[in-house]
């Protein structure tokens, strides 16, 4: 088990955000939060209003601004759509690659599932990297200097990047194993009934 006294987990959100990106990662930290105390888990948003609204139109009530976590999720959302929100509004707009850059340096680790990859990519802490993200962004993820790998997951130390959507509870249960050690991810595993992550 990882000896930090505490592990702050925030996990950002933004309008345009894929919602599985989110709430599934989400639950198996707030799980893995009861079993392990020293683990905390919040969903923030870097400024705009407190109810953030996810591709699909679900609203989340994000209270909570970035503060100064120990580890940093990014979700994706809108790329493949081609829509002006999620992701592509985001890099366009500059401040959530600015702000994941400024902090990959003093977190413990940055992660993303999906096109969230893109996100750090546009913060400049992909190049030379292997990492993943959805099929249809790969591509693109390499322009930025990746090694781009198939996995549901890829660990590169500090950095940790999933596949596609659902890949971000592979992700989530991954990251719990790092922090809480693999029995208690598979507890929580076990609990939501999904498989261990194999392919990282």
């Amino acid at each position: 088990m990882a000896q930090a006294e505490r592990m702050r987990i925030e996990i950002l959100a933004f309008d345009g955000f894929d919602a599985l990106d989110i709430v599934a990662p989400w639950e198996v930290f707030a799980r893995a939060a009861r079993v392990d105390s020293r683990l905390e888990v919040e969903i923030v948003r870097v400024d705009g209003p407190q109810m953030v609204t996810a591709a699909d139109g679900l609203q989340l009530h994000v209270p909570g601004e970035l503060g100064t976590p120990d580890a940093l999720f990014v979700p994706g959302g809108s790329w493949v759509g081609g829509m002006d929100s999620g992701v592509p509004h985001e890099i366009r707009r500059g401040v959530l690659p600015r702000v994941i850059g400024e902090l990959s340096a003093s977190v413990s680790w940055v992660a993303s599932v999906c096109t969230g990859a893109l996100l750090l990519g546009e913060a400049g802490i992909v190049a030379g990297r292997t990492a993943t993200t959805n099929p249809a962004a790969a591509e693109e993820l390499s322009r930025y200097g990746a090694l781009v790998k198939q996995n549901r997951v890829v660990d590169d130390g500090n950095l940790i990047t999933a596949g596609a959507v659902t890949s971000g509870l592979d992700l989530a249960l991954w990251l719990v194993q790092r922090e809480s050690g693999e029995d208690v991810a598979r507890t929580i595993a076990a609990a939501i009934a999904v498989p261990m992550p194999s392919d990282v």
